[in-house]
């Protein structure tokens, strides 16, 4: 799948997400899990099992600007002092989404990819 959203990356890993987001009714068995775990997939690198993206991957530049737009609303690209304003930006990315297997509360699942090249840096203001 293609997830859409802020990725961001800190010394204890990368993950894409929200600040703030309504879930589509989760089944009873997770909702537990999502309402009190961060609205975020992090990122684990699976080189040889990761998903491959399509031959063909296309994505339409209207659909992904008017959803930027409307995660922008509700959630905010981080501004650091030092550094670079790379450390968050907008992305969409593909891979598979697996629960995670820890109970640190950094997220609800993990979203497995198979490297950096299925990350897509895209703009708000394109």
């Amino acid at each position: 799948m293609a997830v859409l959203g802020r990725y961001s990356f800190r010394e204890a890993g990368s993950w894409v997400g929200e600040q703030m987001c309504e879930p589509a009714e989760p089944a009873a068995a997770i909702a537990a899990t999502v309402s009190t775990a961060p609205p975020q997939l992090w990122l684990v690198e699976d080189p040889i099992d990761g998903p491959r993206p399509p031959e063909h991957f296309e994505m339409d530049a209207t659909a992904v600007h008017h959803k930027i737009v409307e995660i922008a609303r509700h959630t905010s690209l981080g501004k650091f002092r030092f550094g670079t304003p790379d450390y968050d930006r907008w992305a969409v990315i593909y891979g598979r989404v697996e629960p995670r297997k820890t109970e640190d509360k950094k997220g609800a699942a993990n979203l497995v990819i198979r490297g950096n090249g299925v990350i897509v840096f895209v703009r708000a203001d394109q």
